[in-house]
């Protein structure tokens, strides 16, 4: 057969499957844009390029894209064959037809070669001109999330250019081997009568709906158990594993189990509506369970994604403003009480030196111990335990009373057995008992955190945190020195403090340390908090950046697996609903069973997603702690406003995919 009568049968076929076809193309050329962009950001100059910084802490972002590219890559070989199989499933009965008609192999293998190589191109070329567009875009938006000034002038990145061909070339080679394959190795009337196999009605596979019981209570219970920040980062990755594997099982089995209940209840299921649609999905769900279990995890993940995302950006002034409480700050440890007097005077006389204003000074001296609690007593950590289980380490902060009077404004007086407290992991009652170092303290209430939350280190935040005011310094040098070699009881931990007028200029911040440095302190020691702004900024915003692209192309997944799902069900059911209409079921009626069948499959993946997150919640909020502090009426308001918008977006794909269903069952062809 000549080449030009195949090149027809080639753009005729794809004519004849646009349906299906279109969207297959668009997934392609935005999972290719969305890996072009990340790897052409990834080896920007603006960013990070051959070792040089384009504005401090850009090595932070570009690591980041450089990770999330990788992500990307692996999600595009997983999505793009999982795609490229509903493609080949819908061809087989027409390659099928070409054979029984008397094409060879060879001419059915240029076929799909011909037509693969358009559907590669158009992605390939398509997604990186479209990437090489959008470039300055999602730059200037980077620039715009992380605080920095735009940039001017364009850039192309080879490097990203040819890991973007590389990549996509071999994805799109290897679904052109796994097409070849599948249809050489069936007969033309095989695959012609493909879509006409006759089922048996499933079984509930008992093991499987079993173990799904079983992983889905011990991830939930994980999750529900986790109390601190090291006990989520212990089980968070552990119970995200359960979930997943109770998601498949029980899809797998347990959907069969609830549509068997469902059919052995008379009063609901001999109706017609219901009858329909429940013996169908029964046959369903033995080929979709898998997909619908992909979606709700896919859904999961844009959840999960947009709901650390948001918490971010509604949270970063929050947490500026308590890592850096004040414009200029001066950490360092003095071999005594007092000596860290002579280093803020220092402070003070530099400051003046440069005539920069303060509206406020403020000084702190506390002693800074980690400790592990244990069967509700807490004991010095020991170094060779220490990593452990970080879970019960606690960061300890020790003031007297007389220095929290001074820094609180208050009058104090606590009996030789009484403690004030703080802490961020439990909530301390008046009159409650702490075993501390041995010793049994009554808690006389709490201490007032404005007045000393200057002294906790927030590079610390992995642990849990807590102050404690004890009587006078004695007792707190006795039980330092109980812990014998581990901790000097002599040294004492100082901060300083200044809220400046205005804000310095980066020759004042150099000529402040220089000052500092002369008057005997480390000007390692001082940090300012714009400079320090910048940095949490660039970090953090560049995780939203990243994670708000990782969220868009699991969403754009779970669409296309919706999208692909309903077109495939709806080819499968044609005939099915032909028959009953034949024997006199009602447009009306079919419209129903439609409605019913498609909300089903559409509704118990995305209500099974926000529950997984629901559980999820606490886990998630401890383990974001790591990297910032988080409320938990800021983060759950987080949640609800991305559930709101993710089934917004889940109706409309709903109301698209259900109306394409009903025109394929629909067909009288």
């Amino acid at each position: 057969m000549n080449h030009k009568l195949l090149t027809k049968f080639v753009f005729g076929g794809m004519q004849k499957n646009k349906k299906t076809l279109i969207p297959y193309l668009l997934a392609g050329t935005m999972t290719v844009m969305i890996y072009y962009i990340l790897q052409s950001l990834a080896h920007c100059p603006y960013i990070y390029k051959d070792g040089v910084e384009a504005f401090y802490g850009a090595q932070i972002i570009s690591i980041l894209l450089e990770i999330s590219g990788q992500i990307v890559a692996v999600f595009a070989a997983v999505f793009l064959f999982y795609t490229n199989q509903f493609m080949i499933r819908a061809r087989k009965k027409e390659m099928g037809l070409y054979g029984v008609l008397g094409m060879s192999k060879k001419n059915i293998t240029y076929i799909l070669a011909a037509e693969s190589m358009i559907h590669a191109l158009t992605s390939i070329i398509t997604g990186i001109m479209m990437g090489t567009f959008l470039n300055k875009l999602m730059l200037l938006i980077l620039y715009k999330i992380i605080n920095q000034p735009p940039v001017n002038g364009l850039f192309f990145s080879v490097e990203a250019l040819k890991s973007t061909l590389v990549l996509f070339v071999i994805l799109f080679a290897v679904s052109l081997i796994y097409n070849v394959a599948s249809i050489r190795v069936g007969k033309p009337i095989a695959l012609l009568q493909s879509d006409r196999t006759g089922e048996k009605e499933p079984k509930v596979k008992v093991p499987i709906f079993i173990l799904g019981i079983i992983t889905l209570t011990a991830g939930y219970k994980l999750a529900l158990s986790a109390k601190s920040i090291g006990g989520a980062v212990n089980i968070l990755f552990v119970s995200i594993l359960l979930v997943v594997i109770a998601t498949y099982c029980l899809f797998t089995a347990g959907s069969i189990f609830i549509l068997k209940c469902m059919k052995k209840n008379p009063k609901f299921y001999y109706k017609t509506k219901n009858f329909i649609s429940v013996s169908n999905l029964m046959f369903r769900m033995k080929h979709n369970a898998a997909g619908l279990a992909s979606i709700c995890v896919l859904s999961t993940g844009v959840i999960l994604l947009l709901t650390c995302g948001f918490s971010l950006m509604m949270l970063i002034g929050k947490n500026i403003d308590d890592r850096y409480p004040t414009d200029i700050i001066v950490t360092e440890t003095v071999s005594e009480a007092g000596k860290g007097m002579d280093d803020f005077a220092a402070m003070n006389k530099a400051l003046q030196q440069d005539g920069i204003v303060t509206t406020d000074q403020i000084y702190r001296q506390y002693r800074n111990i980690m400790v592990t609690e244990k069967d509700g007593k807490q004991k010095i950590t020991d170094p060779d335990t220490f990593d452990s289980d970080i879970a019960s380490d606690i960061v300890t902060y020790l003031l007297s009373a007389a220095d929290y009077n001074e820094y609180a404004n208050t009058d104090l007086t606590l009996k030789d057995d009484e403690i004030l407290i703080y802490s961020s992991g439990k909530e301390w009652k008046k009159g409650d008992t702490l075993n501390f170092m041995g010793k049994e303290y009554t808690v006389a209430g709490e201490a007032d955190y404005s007045a000393i939350r200057y002294i906790i280190d927030s590079t610390m935040s992995i642990f849990e945190r807590e102050i404690l005011v004890f009587p006078d310094d004695e007792q707190i040098c006795a039980l330092m020195a109980e812990a014998g070699q581990r901790v000097n009881p002599d040294e004492y931990e100082v901060f300083i403090g200044y809220q400046l007028e205005k804000a310095l200029t980066a020759e004042q911040m150099e000529t402040v340390r220089a000052l500092v440095e002369l008057g005997g302190l480390n000007h390692e020691a001082i940090c300012f908090k714009s400079e320090e702004m910048s940095v949490f900024y660039t970090l953090y915003g560049g995780i939203f950046f990243v994670g708000m692209f990782l969220a868009a192309l699991f969403l754009m997944a779970t669409v296309m697996i919706i999208y692909y799902k309903q077109m495939s069900e709806g080819y499968e059911d044609q005939k099915r609903f032909q028959i009953l209409s034949n024997v006199g079921l009602t447009e009306k009626e079919a419209k129903e069973s439609i409605r019913t069948q498609v909300m089903l499959l559409f509704y118990l993946p995305v209500a099974a997603a926000i529950m997984h997150m629901i559980v999820a919640s606490s886990v998630v909020r401890l383990f974001l702690r790591m990297i910032l502090i988080v409320d938990a009426f800021t983060f759950n308001m987080a949640i609800a406003i991305v559930c709101v918008i993710f089934l917004v977006v889940y109706t409309i794909v709903y109301k698209i995919t259900s109306r394409e269903y009903y025109k394929i069952v629909n067909q009288k062809d």
